[in-house]
């Protein structure tokens, strides 16, 4: 009796070993980078832009875009949709949250904290198409654009130029800070050109890319350079006047 009391007494211990090992793993299990059921897009940008748009018509929800960034680099995004608001969140690698999901937000604008990964989480309804647009700002100027030098005893520059399909051309201008500037892109006929304008700090003051913008005017924050940029978003080559005035 004594025997088969201590054989149902190692059973037990044993029973007991296997089922707590099958219940309470050796280690824990890796942290998901990606939640279930995302559909993940890298987004990186064509050489030399400092923005994109990315159209999206898939059903699938939710979405989530890559983008890798700089520390204290101004990023802008914004996504639009005619038939239904569609919401952002947006993370670092690192976990630090800068778009919370109760926020409702269907755009942002703000200095990146870290170099690394940025994920943007577009939450819509399905069957609804959109557009998200992202800039950021370079830390640095393009070293391949012109100086724009005023004549002695004048207040602005008129240039002329021509641009093939979808390229740019870079203007540098120095002012001071609190000075007035108007900046001034036209095309003529049916033709559009878009004016991009921001300090070489990465403060962005106009983004055509985004708005379709073809003037700016106001006083500006700092003294130090600032990158002009007119685009052509067409398939064929436009001409275009530029007007800069400092005062």
């Amino acid at each position: 009796m004594k025997g088969i009391l201590n054989s149902l007494i190692c059973s037990s211990i044993i029973g007991l070993g296997i089922a707590g090992a099958m219940v309470l793993p050796s280690r824990p299990a890796a942290a998901r980078t990606v939640p279930a059921g995302y559909q993940t897009e890298r987004i990186e940008f064509n050489s030399g832009a400092t923005s994109t748009v990315v159209y999206h018509n898939k059903n699938y929800y939710p979405v989530r875009y890559v983008i890798r960034a700089n520390a204290n680099q101004l990023m802008t995004i914004e996504a639009d949709s005619s038939k239904s608001p569609v919401y952002l969140t947006m993370s670092g690698a690192d976990g630090t949250r800068l778009i919370l999901a109760p926020q409702n937000l269907t755009h942002w604008r703000g200095r990146l904290p870290k170099t690394q990964d940025y994920y943007i989480e577009a939450l819509k309804p399905a069957n609804v198409d959109y557009n998200l647009r992202i800039a950021i700002a370079p830390n640095t100027p393009q070293v391949n654009g012109q100086r724009i030098e005023f004549a002695p005893g004048a207040t602005s520059e008129v240039i002329s130029g021509s641009l093939a399909p979808h390229t740019s051309r870079s203007y540098f201008a120095n002012a001071r800070a609190g000075q007035l500037m108007s900046v001034n892109v036209n095309s003529p006929g049916a033709n559009t050109s878009w004016l991009t304008l921001y300090g070489v700090d990465g403060t962005v003051l106009e983004n055509g890319n985004m708005s379709g913008a073809q003037s700016w005017y106001g006083r500006l924050p700092r003294t130090e350079d600032y990158h002009i940029q007119v685009d052509n978003p067409k398939p064929y080559p436009i001409n275009y006047t530029l007007t800069v005035a400092i005062q």
